[in-house]
C-alpha cells in the first residue's frame, strides 16, 4: 500500500503574498514578468509594507518561492506562476480588490488612499470573510478602479484599448486606471478621469510623450507611459 503523505504546504509569509500579488498585476497587463519589472512593480507596493527591492532581497524570495513550488524560472529567467501560484495569487488579488470596493462603498475611504488600506486588509481576511463581504457587496465584478475582481464572472467589454492606442475625437468611456500610484489616482480623480466617466482624447502625442483628454468641459493632460495603464471602450 502506497504510504499518504503528511506534507504541509508551507505557510505564506505576507512578503510572499506581496510577490505574487505583483507578479500577477504584471501578467495581467500582458507583460513577461521579467527581474526588473517585478522590482518595478514591487516599488510600487506602499512603503507600509516593508519589502525589500534590493537585488540580493529580491533574489532571495525568488529562490524560496521556487522551492515552495510558487513560481517557476524560464530559460530566459522570466518568472511565471506555478498553478498552486496562480491560485493564490487569485486568491489574494480576489481579497485586494474586494477589499477596496468594500472601503469605498461602506467607508467612503478617499480613492488615493484605497490601495493602501486593501493591502493591509488583504493578508487579514480569511475566505469566510472574504465570502461575506462579496455578499454584502452584492457580489461585484470590479474594484472601484473598474480591475476585475477574480471568480466574479468577469467579462471585458468589447472593444476595449489602452489610451495611448485610442482614436482622437471620439467618445469614449473609462473601463479602468491604475490604483497603485496615490499622486497619480488623486490626479485623475480631481480631473474626473475615473472608471464609468465618458471622455474624448483629443490629442496624442507619443514625440511630447503626452496624450491630451477632454472631460466635459475640461482638459487634463497625462504621461505617455501612465496612459498606457488607462484603459477605455466603447460608449
Amino acid at each position: 500500500m502506497a504510504k499518504q503523505s503528511n506534507q504541509v504546504a508551507p505557510r505564506l509569509t505576507q512578503a510572499m503574498e506581496n510577490y505574487l500579488l505583483s507578479i500577477y498585476v504584471v501578467q495581467e497587463r500582458g507583460e513577461k514578468v521579467s527581474n526588473s519589472k517585478l522590482v518595478e512593480q514591487l516599488r510600487r507596493v506602499p512603503a507600509s509594507e516593508n519589502l525589500g527591492t534590493s537585488l540580493p532581497a529580491v533574489s532571495g524570495m525568488l529562490r524560496r518561492m521556487e522551492k515552495d513550488s510558487l513560481i517557476k524560472l524560464g530559460d530566459s529567467r522570466d518568472i511565471d506562476l506555478t498553478p498552486r501560484g496562480r491560485n493564490l495569487a487569485e486568491s489574494m488579488i480576489r481579497k485586494h480588490r474586494l477589499a477596496a470596493r468594500m472601503v469605498v462603498d461602506l467607508l467612503d475611504v478617499p480613492l488615493h488612499e484605497v490601495d493602501a488600506e486593501a493591502h493591509m486588509l488583504e493578508h487579514a481576511l480569511s475566505d469566510t470573510l472574504e465570502k461575506r463581504i462579496q455578499k454584502k457587496l452584492g457580489n461585484p465584478k470590479t474594484d472601484p478602479f473598474g480591475q476585475p475582481i477574480p471568480g466574479s464572472g468577469y467579462r471585458e467589454p468589447r472593444g476595449v484599448v489602452k489610451l495611448d492606442q485610442a482614436p482622437t475625437g471620439k467618445a469614449l468611456v473609462v473601463d479602468r486606471i491604475p490604483e497603485d500610484d496615490a499622486e497619480l489616482v488623486a490626479y485623475l480623480y480631481e480631473n474626473g478621469v475615473l472608471p464609468g466617466v465618458e471622455l474624448v482624447v483629443s490629442d496624442v502625442a507619443p514625440y511630447r510623450g503626452v496624450v491630451t483628454l477632454q472631460v466635459g468641459d475640461e482638459s487634463a493632460v497625462l504621461g505617455y507611459g501612465v496612459s498606457r495603464e488607462i484603459r477605455l471602450r466603447p460608449e
